[in-house]
This record gives C-alpha cells, structure tokens and sequence, in this order.
C-alpha cells in the first residue's frame, strides 16, 4: 500500500520517521549551528576573542548556506507533503502547515538578516577585527540575528516532530 516508506520520493532518512535524508540533515545542521553559534557568541562577549569570532561565523553562514541550498534541492525535486502526510498522494495537515508557516516566518528574517550582519562586519571591522565605530550597530544587530537563527532552529524541530514523527 502507499504508506511503505520506499513509496516515497528521495531517499529516506537515518531517524526511522518519514522524513527525507534531507530533512533529517537539516535537524543536525540547525543543531550544530545552534550549538557552533552560542560558542562563537560566548567567545566574543566574554573571552573578547574577536578573530575567533570572525574565523567561526564565516564558514558557518557559508556551510549554513550550502546546507539550505541543497535542502531547498531536495525538496524541490522530491517534495515533503506526502512523506508528512504519510501516504503517497496525500497532503499535510493544516498543523503541518501552521508549523510550517512559523517555521518559514523566522527563516525567512535569518535568511535575510544574517548575511547582513556578516558582510558588514567583514566590511567594517579591521584586520585584526577589533571594537569601533561599527561596534554599536554590530552589538544591537547580531544578537537580534543570533536569536531569528535560534528560532528558526527550534520551529524547523517543531515543524519535524509535527510533519514527521508519529
């Protein structure tokens, strides 16, 4: 019948739900980045290390990126809807949705806002960085960015666990 996991598109992922391998790389990746970025934060407002900071958030906005264009791949190319709704040629739920929605509403600013905040800093900051003139615009911009990807992180989980599991 339509529900045996090899009924659906792509390949099937490693947390025995019904979500793509995609999806459960995606729970990682947003793990890691939480994770990698808390440390890199504690590292530049407590211990004051500012090239580590630098060193930290740049391969992580770009490995971050390279994860989200390759996700957005996958689900182009083999969808999600059916996987969440359990049945080839079903659809979600309007719970899927909802949650989906969330999830895109914080994704969408971190997509945008992120980037920003990188760049600039990269721009403004010397070499060696060090505090200055763009310092006050960095320390009200980047925590605001901090906590969009934080977010994003824990409704793409919500989102997983409501589509996914179960």
């Amino acid at each position: 019948m339509g529900s045996v996991m090899d009924d659906f598109s792509g390949i099937d992922g490693f947390f025995g739900t019904r979500a793509s391998l995609m999806m459960d790389l995606m729970v990682l990746v947003m793990a890691l980045v939480t994770v990698v970025l808390a440390w890199s934060v504690y590292q530049v407002k407590v211990r004051r290390r500012f090239g580590l900071h630098r060193r930290v958030q740049i391969p992580l906005g770009l490995g971050l990126l390279v994860a989200v264009v390759l996700f957005e791949l996958d689900v182009r190319l083999n969808g999600w809807e059916e996987r969440a709704a359990g049945v080839v040629g079903g659809e979600a739920s309007g719970v899927v949705w909802t949650a989906l929605a969330v999830h895109l509403v914080f994704a969408v600013f971190s997509v945008l806002l992120w980037p920003v905040v990188i760049v600039r800093a990269m721009r403004n900051f010397g070499s060696p960085p060090q505090p200055g003139g763009h310092s006050a615009w960095h320390r009200r911009w980047a925590p605001v960015a901090a906590v969009g990807m934080v977010l994003t992180a824990v409704t793409s989980w919500v989102f997983y666990a409501v589509a996914f599991v179960g």
